[in-house]
């Protein structure tokens, strides 16, 4: 030992505030603190993904909103989240456009007309 007041002490978060706060430490203090050992994080399935997915979508966010905040949560990357987005969930947003614009369509009041603009052409 190189100082006066020098100790090692070993043990965790809670036993160190039990034993310090008891105990007040003389001259310098250094901490040292074990990160979290390597484990594999399993990611979610694809039924678990489905599930958030569903809930955000039914609760009115967009296809990509619903997949940011999934990506965001989980360790699935956005790609495989997204792919899942729009093979579950594409179909069913494309029809929901189509019925949504159809109601408009048929809600239009008598006054509206439709007019057809023809497209112009290329000047040589």
């Amino acid at each position: 030992m190189t100082k006066f007041h020098e100790e090692f002490w070993r043990g965790s978060l809670g036993e160190a505030n039990h034993v310090f706060s008891t105990c007040l430490p003389k001259g310098e203090l250094t901490i040292l603190v074990e990160g979290q050992a390597n484990s594999k994080v399993e990611p979610p399935s694809d039924t678990e993904l489905e599930s958030e997915l569903r809930e955000l979508i039914e609760n009115g966010e967009s296809l990509s909103t619903a997949v940011k905040l999934v990506t965001g949560r989980t360790s699935a990357t956005r790609k495989t989240i997204y792919s899942l987005a729009l093979r579950e969930f594409g179909k069913q947003l494309e029809t929901e456009d189509d019925l949504s614009r159809q109601q408009i369509f048929l809600e239009r009041p008598a006054s509206c007309k439709t007019v057809h603009v023809p497209v112009a052409q290329s000047f040589n």
